[in-house]
C-alpha cells in the first residue's frame, strides 16, 4: 500500500524539474536588465513608488572566475544594486567559486591601503544611498528570487564540485612554485617565497 508520506519526495522532486525546465524555456525581454526611470519625486513611503522603481530580475550569467573581492565596498554594493543583486547573488551560489577564499590573494587584498581608503570614500556608498534602490528593496517582490529553483541551480550541479577533486586546484594554492620571484605575476602561494 503506498500512502502520501512515500508519494511526497516524488512530487517535490517532479514539481522542482518542472520548474527548472520551464525556466530555461523562457525567453528574456531586453527591458528586463534596464534600470528604472528617475522619479522625480521619490516617496519612500509610497507602495506606487516601489512598483514604479521595481525592474524584475536579471537572469544570470554563470561563471567559475573569482569575482568577489570581499576588501572592496564595490564588492559588496554589488549586493545592494537591483541590476546587479540577482547575477552576484547567483555567483556567490556557485560552489566552485569558493576557491578563491582559499587563495592568499584574497586575504592580501585587506591590507591594501586603496582598498582601505575606499572603505573611507562616501562616493563608495551612493548605491546605497540612491532612493530608487531603497524603493527597490522595499517592494516585496525584490525578494522573490530567494523561492526560484533555478537560484539553486549551480550548488545542485555535481560539476561545480569536481574542482576540489582536482589535485591542481591545491597544488596551485599551496605549491612553493606559485611564487617565483623570475615572474612576480604568479600568484603567490601560502608556503614560498
Amino acid at each position: 500500500m503506498i500512502n502520501s508520506k512515500s508519494l511526497l519526495p516524488i512530487a517535490v522532486a517532479a514539481l522542482l524539474s518542472l520548474s527548472l525546465a520551464s525556466h530555461a524555456n523562457q525567453s528574456v525581454d531586453a527591458n528586463v536588465n534596464k534600470p528604472a526611470a528617475p522619479v522625480d519625486n521619490a516617496n519612500l513611503f509610497d507602495p506606487n513608488y516601489w512598483m514604479a522603481v521595481f525592474t524584475g530580475p536579471t537572469p544570470p550569467s554563470i561563471s567559475n572566475e573569482p569575482t568577489f573581492n570581499a576588501a572592496q565596498p564595490g564588492a559588496w554594493m554589488k549586493w545592494v544594486d537591483p541590476p546587479t543583486h540577482i547575477p552576484t547573488h547567483m555567483s556567490f551560489m556557485n560552489p566552485a567559486s569558493y576557491t578563491q577564499f582559499m587563495q592568499p590573494q584574497f586575504y592580501l587584498e585587506f591590507i591594501k591601503p586603496e582598498n582601505m581608503a575606499a572603505w573611507m570614500n562616501p562616493a563608495s556608498y551612493q548605491v546605497m544611498m540612491n532612493p530608487q534602490t531603497l524603493a527597490y528593496w522595499m517592494n516585496p517582490a525584490s525578494y522573490m528570487h530567494i523561492a526560484d529553483p533555478a537560484m539553486y541551480r549551480e550548488t545542485m550541479n555535481p560539476a561545480n564540485y569536481m574542482v576540489y577533486l582536482n589535485p591542481n586546484t591545491y597544488a596551485a594554492i599551496f605549491a612553493a612554485q606559485t611564487c617565483d620571484q623570475q615572474s612576480p605575476g604568479d600568484s603567490t602561494g601560502w608556503f614560498g617565497c
